[in-house]
């Protein structure tokens, strides 16, 4: 069995993913440690791999290393009894070499999953509060020997995705763009984090809102080729940059000043109000609660257990759908999984 601290089935439920990719790195330095090599490491996807060919995997033995180490990632879609059977018998009976990490950004599975696990097994990565993330990445940047006064701060948080395994890797280009003991304005943030940004589902909305319809679905086909970004992911920083929107438009139509509502929307910098400007301009208030609902529809699609495959597709859909129709014409319920998919 595994080291004694360690459990042969972990839960990793929640959105930080910096602090649960860490917890998984410290996992795989304990089991290194212990048997004096690294442990095989292996990622699968729920919607890729059924829970039965998982068992199968996990009771066949490796050749090449005493420990395994097996991230099982969007869990959260075993949603169904037959779904969780054998993996429920596999957690009651593990095999001897391996540990499972049954991972979900959402803050719980399925009951009889929790129940097999059990609550020690159970790990939630929570989001640092909106009033941490200023001290975290001021300790941060500290340790390369940067300083950076508010409004540098508050420009890192509005171009970067507020987690700590992005804002960690924005500090690493800041410390390669900056020399020691420099104190970083927010025109610096702007200028090195613009030039080296990776695409992510919030250059996404921007493109979307720029209207150019080729550089939105070249972005989505970026994010979804390099599998760093799951579409769940995708459409909940969508979700979030519309939603954003929705209120600003609330805010103005109820006699809020533009500058009072980025205020309410702690959007600071002056490259998140250029885009959400653009937005306004774009989307009115009745566009955003039409494409939400499109959103709503899409997420529904997406969990109801098409090949990982398929994500693509709905995807491009919605994106066509808020770009050219305002979120108009999306209509993805109806859709019958056994009716485009009858091979399961």
């Amino acid at each position: 069995m595994p080291s004694p601290a360690l459990l042969p089935t972990y839960i990793l439920a929640g959105p930080e993913i910096g602090r649960r990719d860490l917890f998984v790195r410290e996992i795989a330095e304990g089991l290194a440690a212990k048997e004096g090599q690294a442990a095989e490491y292996s990622r699968f996807y729920a919607q890729d791999m059924p829970p039965e060919r998982l068992v199968g995997f996990l009771r066949n033995a490796s050749l090449f290393s005493p420990r395994r180490l097996i991230e099982y990632r969007n869990a959260e879609v075993l949603s169904s009894k037959q779904d969780q059977e054998s993996l429920i018998a596999y957690i009651r009976n593990p095999a001897e070499d391996a540990v499972l990490l049954l991972v979900t950004e959402a803050y719980g599975l399925a009951r009889g999953l929790e129940e097999a696990v059990g609550p020690r097994g159970k790990k939630i990565f929570w989001e640092l509060r909106d009033s941490e993330k200023p001290a975290w990445l001021a300790d941060r940047l500290a340790r390369d020997r940067l300083a950076a006064d508010d409004d540098a701060i508050e420009t890192v948080l509005e171009l970067v995705e507020n987690e700590t395994s992005a804002l960690d890797s924005a500090c690493t280009v800041l410390a390669a763009c900056f020399p020691a003991q420099h104190r970083l304005s927010s025109e610096d943030i702007e200028s090195a984090l613009s030039r080296s940004r990776r695409e992510d589902a919030f250059s996404l909305f921007d493109r979307m809102v720029q209207g150019d319809m080729d550089s939105a679905l070249g972005v989505l086909d970026a994010l979804l080729s390099d599998r760093q970004s799951e579409s769940s992911q995708i459409m909940a920083a969508l979700i979030w940059s519309f939603r954003t929107l929705e209120r600003l438009h609330r805010n103005l139509a109820q006699g809020l000043e533009l500058e009072d509502a980025f205020r309410a929307e702690k959007i600071g910098s002056k490259t998140g109000q250029r885009k959400f400007r653009a937005a306004l301009n774009r989307y009115n208030g009745g566009d955003c609660a039409r494409i939400l609902k499109a959103a709503s529809e899409t997420e529904a699609a997406l969990r109801a257990g098409y090949p990982a495959s398929f994500a693509r597709s709905f995807l491009q859909l919605f994106i066509r759908s808020a770009m050219m129709m305002k979120g108009s014409g999306l209509i993805l319920s109806g859709w019958k999984k056994e009716e485009y998919y009858p091979f399961d």
